[in-house]
């Protein structure tokens, strides 16, 4: 991607606390001086954990419309059984900025990424900056809402595990099924261990 004026790139993920289902990062590139109040005053922008879902729609809708790139890294389950999903959350960051080209890089949260080359001073983790910077508020709803969808897609060949509602995170009702059913090829061994407090646990049956 050119570089168009000044830019930020600003990235978060969703789903890393979740017992099935991918992790989902997003970037999303804005003008340095973008402001969503300037544009849409009237559409709710916020943390996308503290929005509905009409909320978070409406706001992609003119996140797509304003961005300069938005990308998205998708890690699977079973790179986060294999690496941790520590490890897989600073991979999927270091491939996406490597993947943009952007005058500033804010990430959510006190990751260290390591050496990113020519890119590593460019590069800031900052708590909280899904709260008070746009373009890293914007890719938190886009892996919100990318991952929401990846989601309910599987919701539709394992209805039994609730993910259309709770979006494989550890509700009462997805533990109780992976006690009845066992686990999916979409489960995170490591998570469900912890969840079930290291009991036996068994594949579903196909």
């Amino acid at each position: 991607m050119a570089l168009e004026n000044s830019c930020i790139c600003g990235m978060d993920e969703a789903g890393r606390g979740s017992l099935a289902g991918p992790m989902v990062i997003a970037a999303v590139v804005f003008n340095t001086n973008f402001k969503f109040a300037e544009v849409a005053p009237n559409i709710t922008i916020k943390d996308s954990k503290q929005m509905t879902i009409k909320q978070r729609q409406e706001a992609f809708e003119l996140i797509k419309k304003h961005a300069f790139a938005i990308k998205i890294e998708v890690m699977t389950v079973s790179e986060i059984n294999k690496t941790g999903v520590g490890r897989a959350n600073i991979e999927g960051f270091r491939r996406l900025i490597q993947k943009i080209d952007a005058n500033q890089y804010v990430v959510d949260g006190t990751l260290h990424l390591g050496n990113l080359g020519n890119k590593t001073l460019l590069v800031q983790c900052i708590i909280d900056a899904d709260e008070i910077v746009p373009a890293t508020m914007a890719s938190g709803i886009v892996a919100k809402c990318e991952r929401d969808r990846l989601m309910l897609q599987l919701h539709h060949e394992f209805p039994m595990y609730d993910w259309n509602t709770n979006t494989g995170h550890g509700t009462q009702k997805h533990i109780d099924a992976i006690r009845q059913y066992g686990i999916t090829e979409h489960h995170r061994i490591r998570f469900v261990k912890t969840a079930l407090r290291n009991s036996d646990i068994r594949m579903r049956s196909k």
